[in-house]
């Protein structure tokens, strides 16, 4: 599972860390606990998915296409 995609898709997309968490909601500190390596639930990795419109697999670095593919809803 790779922080930098996360992080990379935030900036993308216009959300700061404060804003994702609150978007999620989760603590702001569960998320830079993510960035510095530590694992997340898997329920908590899709509502961040969720949140930056991006599959879990892209996430987990299982795909290169941030997209969510056609028909997927959140």
């Amino acid at each position: 599972m790779t922080g930098e995609r996360m992080f990379a898709l935030m900036r993308e997309r216009g959300f700061s860390t404060a804003s994702l968490a609150a978007s999620v909601p989760i603590q702001r500190s569960t998320l830079n606990n993510f960035f510095a390596g530590r694992p997340i639930s898997s329920d908590l990795l899709a509502r961040i998915a969720g949140a930056l419109q991006t599959s879990v697999a892209y996430l987990l670095a299982n795909s290169e296409d941030p997209q969510l593919p056609p028909g997927t809803t959140i």
